[in-house]
Formats: structure tokens, sequence, C-alpha cells
């Protein structure tokens, strides 16, 4: 995983990412913090061993929460963090997953300093602080405070040590997070003089967000059924998770009910830990409640990782743990597949990339006036992008739209090969697709212009 590998979003930001204007436009201003901190360099290895260092913190901190003293227990947990397409996902974002993981870190440390604390003033004080740093690296961390909070309580119902006075005063505190975060970050976007972006709707928090509430209690339901049973966030038709996610949830409801009967909860407990259960998928994509026109993706679906979480934590002495146990290997085993084909999905659409790019530029390289144009796209239908996990695995390594592809074309030349080629300008490179390419050619001249076209690139 600390393999650099490319894709379009890294192309445009690795070395020096100074795309923090976007990311303050967003809303994520702690990302300026941890860019100013690593002087805005993007070292993909060292950046990658960074952020597992603070996954691994994160998961000391979870074993500690809730209470794993198992080895196995433990093993199995950390590979179902490190080889989930979410993690994956993360780390893919080199430039950005230090401050991807220290939101999950930050996430996790707010219940933790919260339950475990016993002075009040450090408490509520450090609870408050790590939600606003938590949102302002991403607002979808969002999710993950509010998932780890109610399966610890599930945890504590299902032990009899529940505090509802002390829960309810939480979410009091994430409810003063979340506004001082917003207070910063309307502050951030005055110091830096931007704009709020429109971007899935970011700017458009208000009275219409608290009006969607009902009608985005079933998208939650719906959002939760596409992560686990079709290829929309994830794929797991072609792979099979979809089967083995079915198994998985079944199993947790009835090792839920066990300790429900087992621990002889009283009867109001019981409705409200099958409530609290039940309600999942709410929690877990929380965050589709505080922006218009967000739609779940991948890099967005941290707190689905704390699913397992519960599932281990409720594991029954007995042959259904045994069953547990093989699902979750079954699972560990098509995550490995997935992310290798991901790495390698990507890998060889680098390759078909870099090796038509350099027979033009050998072909031409003594016509210095020539300007490039990259049109089309190459088709990805193989074995092994059938196995991958989504999301970009099957993207290109240039965006479509004019601009970005002009930079993202000239920075690949200028990085691999060390030479500055023009990109053609829109006006012309919007003749050249409407342009019938007759011969079906990868490469050809155009009025001094070089076409490559990717369509018949095979």
């Amino acid at each position: 995983m600390t393999k650099n590998i490319l894709s379009a979003d890294i192309l445009l930001n690795n070395v020096f990412y100074n795309g923090y204007s976007w990311e303050i436009s967003l809303g994520r201003f702690g990302l300026y913090v941890v860019g100013l901190l690593k002087c805005f360099l993007t070292i993909p290895h060292i950046d990658i061993l960074i952020s597992y260092f603070i996954i691994s913190i994160s998961l000391v901190i979870l074993f500690d929460l809730f209470s794993f003293r198992k080895k196995e227990d433990i093993i199995l947990y950390i590979l179902i963090i490190c080889l989930n397409p979410i993690t994956s996902a993360t780390l893919l974002f080199d430039y950005c997953s230090i401050g991807y993981t220290l939101a999950f870190l930050c996430s996790i440390l707010s219940i933790y300093v919260y339950f475990k604390e016993e002075n009040k003033i450090k408490k509520y004080l450090f609870s408050l602080i790590l939600i606003v740093v938590a949102l302002s690296m991403y607002q979808a961390y969002l999710s993950v405070i509010v998932t780890t909070f109610i399966i610890y309580n599930i945890k504590l119902l299902l032990e009899k040590k529940e505090n509802f006075k002390l829960s309810l005063k939480y979410i009091l505190t994430l409810l003063m997070g979340a506004l001082l975060y917003f207070i910063i970050m309307k502050i951030s976007l005055l110091v830096f003089h931007v704009n709020m972006s429109n971007y899935s709707g970011a700017d458009k928090i208000g009275l219409q967000t608290l009006l969607s509430i009902p009608k985005k209690i079933g998208l939650s339901y719906k959002l939760f059924y596409e992560y686990y049973f079709t290829d929309k966030i994830v794929k797991n038709i072609y792979i099979k998770n979809n089967i083995l996610n079915i198994f998985l949830l079944i199993l947790l409801i009835i090792e839920v009910v066990f300790h429900i009967f087992k621990n002889n909860l009283s009867p109001k407990k019981k409705v409200l830990t099958l409530l609290l259960v039940l309600a999942l998928p709410i929690f877990l994509n929380s965050i589709i409640f505080t922006i218009n026109d967000t739609k779940l993706q991948l890099l967005m679906s941290a707190s689905y990782l704390l699913i397992p979480l519960l599932l281990i934590t409720t594991m029954p002495e007995n042959k259904m743990k045994y069953l547990s146990i093989i699902v979750i290997i079954l699972l560990l085993r098509n995550n490995l597949i997935q992310t290798q084909a991901t790495y390698l999905s990507l890998e060889n659409t680098f390759n078909k990339y870099n090796t038509v790019i350099t027979s033009a530029i050998k072909e031409n390289i003594n016509h210095q006036n020539y300007k490039f144009a990259l049109i089309g796209s190459t088709e990805n239908e193989t074995e092994i992008n059938k196995l991958n996990y989504g999301f970009i695995s099957d993207d290109a390594i240039f965006w479509e739209e004019y601009n970005l592809k002009k930079l993202g074309f000239e920075r690949f030349c200028y990085e691999y090969y060390g030479l500055n080629l023009t990109f053609v300008s829109e006006e012309d490179y919007d003749k050249i697709k409407q342009r019938e390419n007759k011969n079906q050619e990868i490469i050809y001249t155009y009025d001094d212009i070089i076409v490559i076209d990717l369509s018949y690139l095979h």
C-alpha cells in the first residue's frame, strides 16, 4: 500500500499540494494546517507510513475503549482495517491521507476521552476540541463520531453499564462541537478570502437541510443497502461479497439478541438496544443529514469500518463465534483480492497511457512547435477490473474537463519525461473531439497537432 500509484487526483496534487483554497472552500481548513506542518510537500511513501502510524494509534484506543483482551479479536480487527477498501481508498489520496486518518483518530479519541476521563473540565474541553479537529479535516467523519458513540452505548447497554445522563451530555457536546466548527469554518473563509464551495450543496446548509431530514432517513437505509449489496459504492456482486454481507449482518443481529436475553435486560432496554441496532444505517450515514446533495462514496464511508467492531464485541463463546470468524476471514480474503486488483487496475491504466504518450513523443520529438491533444478514453473490461473495488479504480489518469486534462497532461509529461509540452487550446480541442477519426488511429497529426485518441487503445 505504500507503493506510489497514480490516479487523476494524485497526478495533479503530488510532490507539492497547493489546492488548499479548494479544501478551505469545502470547510476542511484542518487540512491546510496539516499542509502547513508538512510545508505543503507530498511524499507518498512517508505520508502513507505516517497515516498507518495514526491508524495504529486509533486501533489501540478502540481496543481499550471496547475492552479487547483476546489476541484473536485484536488480530482479526487489525486485518479488517488494513485490508478494507475504505482504508485503501483513503491511502490512495496520499496528499490528504494524514489529514483523513487524523480525522479518524480524533473522532474515536473524542469518545474515548469523554467516557474515560474523570476530570470534568478535561472531559468536555478535549472532547469538544477533538470533534472540531475531526470535522475540520473532513466533515464525513461526523459519521465515525456518531457511529462509535452508538456502538459503544450498545456495548454498555448489553453489559448493564449504561449511563443515559452521561450519554445525553455527549450528544450536547457533539452539537456544541459541530456549532463551534461551523463558526471557525466561516472565519477561515473570511481570513483566506474564499467563498464556500457549492460542491455537493455545501453552501446550502440551513432550513432546507432540516426539512429534508425525513426523506434522508429513508435514503440512509438505501445507502446502507447499496454499500453492502450492490456495486454503487464498492463492488460486491462479482466477488460475492453481497452474499457474505448477508451472513455478516444476520450474525450481528443474532449475537445482539443473544446477549440481550443472556444478560436479562429490562424490557425497555431490550427495545432500546434493538432500536439502536436497527437504526445503525442512519448513524452510519449521518453526514447526509448535514449537507444537501451529499452522495456517499467510498472515501466518505469510514463509519462502516465500525460494524465489524460491533460484531467482534458481541461474539459469544460458542459455535456462533467460529461461524462469525469464518465469514470475516472470507471477507478478508475478498478484500485482499479487491485492493490488489485495484492497484493492478491503476497500474495497467498508467502503463497504457505511458506507452502511447511515449510513442507520440518519440515519433514527433523533432517537431518542437507541435501541440498535443488527448481525446477519448480506454475501456476497462479485463478480469482484473472486475475484481477491483470500484471507486477510482477504473478511472482515467486525466480528468475529462478541459482545464484539468490540460494541466494533468502537461504535468505528466514534465514529471515522467522532463518535457514542457503544450496542450492544444480549448477551441482546437473541441474541434478535434467532434472530428471523425476515419482511420481509427491511436496517434495521428492534424494541423500541427499531435492527437492521441485513446478510444482505439486496447
